[in-house]
């Protein structure tokens, strides 16, 4: 006889008091970093004697500080938090964008670090149309300085650090658009802060135009790079400002986030709700 599997509602093991704290803790933020017994209260609907009792108890036992009347995260949530950050698998965490990405655009989608000013491919999703060339894959090492994911992740390091080691470098010409200078990289990565995104357009490898986004921790550090790469003649006619660079964009911070970063311009929530839009050419 087959056993019947009783299912149990997940709300019936919910804790309200609980429930409450963890909505009190959840609304501070690096804009709010500190709010008074009113804010709170307002801000999640708890009444302000219930507030109270939850705040005393979350500052008892260290996730709440008070100063000067206002409520502050205390030291057990950095400790907690950073033990968080500390077990978060960038590949891992990165997979699924890089599969919806490649699922919206149609085209190859991969994710890079810097190491020793080169760049190391750790994950690569091929595209579901034939591609007969792009011959990076994931295990792979190559330039920094022609790459699109290269130079997202060159762009948002230290400009001095970065000035200092492309002073000492000879770039090859790979193709006839590679940059070969060390003072026109400078000048190109500046673009690429402003910009937000890198471009690599046929400087790498004739015929392949790849569109990458920076990826950064909970430190506000650039920790990886995210990319769309595929024939020239399927990607954008104009890249810059195209569909498929507002997607990388958008996946590159959606990574971030999961990796513990906050956007400088837009909420949590907006960075999950930008949704990957369609590639081809514009």
């Amino acid at each position: 006889m087959k056993r019947r599997v009783r299912v149990v509602p997940a709300a019936r093991y919910k804790v309200d008091a609980a429930a409450k704290a963890l909505e009190l803790l959840s609304v501070f933020s690096f804009r709010e970093p500190r709010l008074s017994l009113a804010d709170l209260a307002s801000r999640t609907g708890i009444p302000r004697a219930t507030a109270f009792r939850l705040l005393s108890t979350l500052e008892q036992s260290g996730f709440l500080d008070k100063v000067h009347g206002a409520y502050q995260l205390g030291l057990k949530c950095f400790v907690l938090g950073n033990i968080v950050a500390g077990g978060l698998d960038l590949r891992e965490t990165a997979r699924p964008h890089l599969a919806s990405l490649r699922e919206s655009t149609r085209e190859t989608t991969q994710i890079a670090i810097l190491d020793h000013w080169q760049v190391v491919y750790l994950e690569r999703m091929l595209s579901p149309l034939s591609v007969g060339y792009m011959r990076s894959r994931a295990g792979a090492i190559l330039p920094a300085y022609c790459t699109g994911l290269g130079k997202a992740l060159l762009a948002f390091r230290p400009e001095a650090e970065v000035a200092a080691w492309a002073a000492t470098q000879k770039f090859t010409a790979l193709t006839p658009r590679t940059i070969t200078s060390a003072r026109r990289l400078m000048k190109e990565l500046a673009v690429i802060r402003e910009r937000g995104y890198g471009l690599d357009l046929e400087e790498r490898e004739k015929g392949v135009t790849c569109i990458a986004a920076p990826i950064f921790n909970h430190t506000g550090d650039v920790v990886a790079a995210i990319s769309v790469a595929g024939p020239t003649e399927r990607m954008p006619r104009e890249p810059v400002g195209s569909d498929i660079a507002q997607a990388v964009v958008a996946a590159g911070r959606a990574i971030s986030v999961d990796l513990g970063a906050v956007d400088t311009v837009s909420s949590v929530d907006e960075f999950r709700a930008a949704s990957p839009a369609h590639g081809g050419r514009r």
